[in-house]
C-alpha cells in the first residue's frame, strides 16, 4: 500500500497535493507485435486528484487502484481497504491526512470505510453500474488489443458501466461502428477526470510484485491476461469488427498471406518455406495476396520480402483494407504478430507458424503450427526477457547456427499437411452445369460457413449440447423430389440432400459434430447447386435455409459464435425473400418465425442484446399472426407463450425489468389457458413453474434498483 502523508496546515479545508511518482518507475509497458518501444509513449496517468467527492471533503475513486485522499481537518483519519470477494482487510491505518493508494492497480472489488474520530463517515462498495470506466491500452500494437477488446466487453457487461477504451488512432475505425455503445478514444483525448475507475491492460515485463497483474501473462497466454487483469471470464471470444466496404475484393478463390513482423524470431526462417507454400497453394487452385505493411524489411543481416509468386497488396493502407482481404480470404497464413489476430478477428481460418512462442499464447486455432523437436517457447521462459529493442533477440543461441530454429526447422512439408486439414481446402471452384451428383463438390459460397473453425470448449465451460438445439424447429429438407414437378437429375439431387440431412442429424445425436457438419455442408453443396441451376425454385431456397440452419447448430454447439451467426443470418435472408414473394403461405411464416429465433439465440450469446431483443420481437409478431389464425392448435399456442417468455427474457439485459414483467405476465396467461384446456400437461406444468421463477426474480431485482427512501 502507498501512503503520501502531508503535514497539517493552517487550512482545514485543503486538499492535499500529492504527487505521482516518476513514469520511468512504473513497470514496463509493453506488447507482443510492438515496434520500437522506446519510441511508445506510456498509458497515460489517472487524474491528479481522485474524482469522487466524499464527505468532509475527502476523495475516492479506483483510478490506477483504489486511492483515498483525505485533507487535514484536524480529527485524525482510519482508512480501511477490503476486498469484498474474498473478505480480506487488505489495509488499516490512521493517519491525520494524505493519500492512501492500493498497492494492487488490477481490478478487485474494494470496500473503501472511512472514520474521523470514532465515526464512520464512508463505506463505498465498488460498483461500476451507470458510472464512466476507463479501459487503455498501449500505442503501437495491433494483435494484443484485438485479443484483449473481448475481455474489456466482458467487463461492461457484468458491470453495466459506461465504458471508454483509450487506444492507438488506426484501430478505432475496426471497432467503433460495432459497438456504437462504447467510447472509442486516443490517449491524448482522454479526460482522466471522469472516470469512476481506470485499469491498463498491457503487458507488465518488469512487475514482480504483481501489481499491476494478479498472474504473469506468461503463464496465461498474451491475450487471457487482460481477462485475469479486469477480473472477468477468460474464455477467448474475437471482438467484432465492423467495415465500410465489405465487398469481397476479387472474384476468384484466394488466400492471403503475411511473411513480416517487427522482430526476426517471429518471422518463418526456413528460408525456402514461403516460396514452396505459394507455389503449392497456387498449383492448388488459389490466388496467394501479401497484405504485410511493407514489400520489405531488413533485421540486420535477415532480409525478409514478398514470396517471387505471391501477389502485392502491400503498403500503408488503412487496417480496414487489410481486414477486408482477410474476410474474404479462404484461410490466412501468417505469423505470431497482429495480421493473424486481425484474421481470426473477421472469422477467417489462421494457419499460425510460430516457435518463439507455445501455441497457449495466442487464440486457439486447429491450425498451429509448431516444431518441438526444436529449440521453442523463449517467450515464456522467465530467465528471459524479451527485449523489444533487440530486432535479432534470440535468447538462447544468438550467433550460433542454432539461431532461430524453433521456426528455421519449421518445414513447408509441415504447413502443407495443417493445410490440407482445413474444411473445403482445393475445393473453391463452383461445380459446372451438368455435373453428375455423385461429382458435386463443395462451393467456395458453401465453403464460407467452413471458414469459422471451431476452438474447443475453454476449461470450465459446459458445451451446449447439439441434440437440445436440433429439437428446435430448424425444418426439413423433403424427399421425394422426383414428385414435386423437377427434371429426374434435380429430384434425385433433392432426395440426397434430405438423406444428408438425415446423416448429420444421426451424427448430431449421437454427438459427433465432426460428421455431422460434413453432412450438412454436403447438403449445402447439392442444394446451392440446384438453386443456381434454378434460381426461381422456392422449394430449393427453403432446403437451402433448412441446411444452413443446421450448420449453425453445429457451430454455435462449438462456440463457433461468428460461424453460426454468418449461417443464420444467410438462412434468414433467403426466408425473408421468400416470405415477402408469398405472405400467404403460413408454412414460410413459420419459417421465419424460426429464423428469427435462432439468430437471437446466438446473438445473445454474443453478448449483441439490443440485436437479439429486435429477433425476438419478430418471432413473437409471427408466432401471435399464426396462434391467431390457429387458435385450436395446442402446439402454436405453445409455442406463442414460449415466445413471449423469450421476449421478457430479451428485455432483461437491456435493463428494462417493467416491460419483462409486462410480457412475462401475458406469457403467464397464455400458460394458464394452456394448462385448463390440456389438463396437467408437463410440458404446460413446466413452463407455469419457469415462468413464475422469473416473474419472481424480475420483482427481486426491481426492489433491489429502487432508490431507498
Amino acid at each position: 500500500m502507498n501512503i503520501a502523508s502531508f503535514s497539517r496546515t493552517s487550512d482545514s479545508t485543503m486538499v492535499p497535493t500529492v504527487t505521482r511518482p516518476p513514469v520511468d518507475t512504473q513497470p514496463n509497458v509493453g506488447s507482443d507485435d510492438a515496434g520500437d518501444r522506446s519510441r511508445k509513449p506510456r498509458l497515460p496517468p489517472p487524474s491528479r486528484l481522485p474524482t469522487q467527492e466524499g464527505p468532509q471533503g475527502l476523495r475516492f475513486d479506483f483510478n490506477d487502484g483504489c486511492r483515498v485522499m483525505l485533507p487535514d481537518t484536524g480529527q485524525p483519519w482510519r482508512v480501511r481497504l477490503s476486498d469484498l470477494e474474498t473478505a480480506n482487510v487488505l489495509f488499516d491505518i490512521e493517519l491525520r491526512s494524505g493519500h492512501v493508494n492500493s498497492s494492487k492497480r488490477y481490478f478487485v472489488p474494494f470496500r473503501i470505510e472511512v472514520w474521523s474520530g470514532h465515526e464512520l463517515l464512508l463505506r463505498h462498495d465498488y460498483d461500476a453500474a451507470g458510472r464512466d470506466v476507463l479501459i487503455q491500452f498501449p500505442v503501437g500494437t495491433l494483435g494484443d488489443i484485438i485479443g484483449w477488446l473481448s475481455y474489456a466487453i466482458k467487463f461492461k457487461e457484468l458491470h453495466q458501466c459506461r465504458l471508454t477504451c483509450a487506444m492507438g488512432e488506426a484501430l478505432i475505425p475496426l471497432f467503433r461502428s460495432a459497438y456504437p455503445d462504447i467510447g472509442f478514444v486516443t490517449h491524448e483525448r482522454v479526460e482522466a477526470e471522469r472516470y469512476y475507475a481506470t485499469y491498463s491492460v498491457a503487458l507488465f515485463f518488469d512487475d514482480a510484485d504483481l501489481v499491476y497483474h494478479p498472474r504473469d501473462f506468461r503463464q496465461v497466454g498474451l491475450h487471457t491476461t487482460a481477462a485475469h487483469i479486469l477480473g472477468v471470464d477468460p474464455a477467448e471470444q474475437p471482438p467484432r469488427v465492423a467495415l465500410s466496404e465489405d465487398s469481397r475484393p476479387i472474384a476468384e478463390p484466394y488466400v492471403c498471406i503475411a511473411v513480416q513482423a517487427t522482430t526476426q524470431c517471429k518471422h518463418w526462417n526456413n528460408p525456402a518455406g514461403w516460396d514452396q507454400i505459394v507455389g503449392f497453394l497456387k498449383a492448388t487452385g488459389y490466388r496467394v495476396v501479401c497484405i504485410d505493411q511493407k514489400g520489405e524489411r531488413r533485421h540486420g543481416p535477415f532480409r525478409t520480402q514478398i514470396p517471387r509468386d505471391a501477389e502485392d497488396q502491400t503498403g500503408d493502407r488503412p487496417l480496414t483494407e487489410r481486414a477486408r482481404w482477410l474476410k474474404h480470404a479462404a484461410f490466412f497464413v501468417g505469423l505470431s504478430s497482429g495480421l493473424s489476430w486481425l484474421a481470426w478477428a473477421v472469422g477467417t481460418p489462421v494457419v499460425l507458424i510460430s516457435g518463439f512462442t507455445h501455441p497457449g499464447n495466442e487464440f486457439a486455432t486447429p491450425y498451429r503450427i509448431i516444431n518441438h523437436h526444436a529449440c521453442n517457447g523463449c517467450w515464456h521462459d522467465a530467465h528471459h526477457r524479451f527485449d523489444h529493442e533487440d530486432a535479432l533477440w534470440c535468447p538462447r543461441w544468438k550467433g550460433t547456427p542454432r539461431q532461430f530454429e524453433c521456426t528455421r526447422l519449421i518445414t513447408a512439408e509441415q504447413v502443407e499437411g495443417a493445410l490440407r486439414r482445413i474444411p473445403g481446402f482445393g475445393q473453391g471452384l463452383r461445380p459446372q452445369p451438368g455435373m453428375q451428383a455423385s461429382a458435386v463438390q463443395p462451393t467456395q459460397d458453401a465453403a464460407v460457413f467452413a471458414a469459422y473453425p471451431s476452438p474447443p470448449p475453454s476449461a470450465g465451460e459446459e458445451p451446449v449440447a447439439l441434440a437440445a438445439l436440433l429439437a428446435q424447429p430448424h425444418g426439413d429438407v423433403p424427399r421425394g423430389g422426383l414428385a414435386v414437378g423437377v427434371t429426374v437429375a434435380a429430384g434425385r439431387l433433392s432426395d440426397q440432400a434430405a438423406a444428408q440431412i438425415a446423416e448429420g442429424d444421426a451424427a448430431a445425436n449421437a454427438g459427433d459434430l465432426v460428421s455431422a457438419l460434413q453432412s450438412y455442408k454436403q447438403t449445402i453443396d447439392i442444394v446451392r447447386y440446384l438453386t443456381q441451376a434454378e434460381p426461381d425454385n422456392a422449394g430449393f431456397q427453403r432446403n437451402l435455409s433448412v441446411a444452413l440452419n443446421r450448420i449453425g447448430a453445429v457451430l454455435f454447439a462449438q462456440r463457433n459464435l461468428q460461424g453460426a451467426h454468418a449461417a443464420y443470418s444467410a438462412s434468414l435472408a433467403i426466408v425473408q425473400k421468400l416470405t415477402a414473394g408469398n405472405l400467404a403461405n403460413l408454412s414460410l411464416q413459420r419459417d421465419l418465425a424460426w429464423c428469427h429465433a435462432l439468430l437471437a439465440d446466438v446473438l445473445t450469446a454474443q453478448g449483441r442484446h439490443a440485436e437479439a431483443f429486435n429477433q425476438r420481437r419478430s418471432n413473437a409478431a409471427l408466432i401471435t399472426r399464426l396462434a391467431n389464425a390457429a387458435p385450436d392448435d395446442s402446439a402454436l399456442q405453445q409455442l406463442l407463450a414460449t415466445s413471449y417468455q423469450s421476449l421478457g427474457d430479451a428485455l432483461v439485459p437491456l435493463g428494462n425489468l417493467d416491460g419483462a414483467l409486462t410480457v412475462y405476465r401475458i406469457s403467464l396467461g397464455l400458460t394458464k389457458r394452456g394448462l385448463d384446456a390440456n389438463g396437467q400437461d408437463p410440458a404446460w406444468n413446466q413452463l407455469y413453474t419457469t415462468l413464475l421463477q422469473k416473474i419472481r426474480a424480475a420483482l427481486l431485482a426491481q426492489r433491489q434498483l429502487a432508490p431507498q427512501s
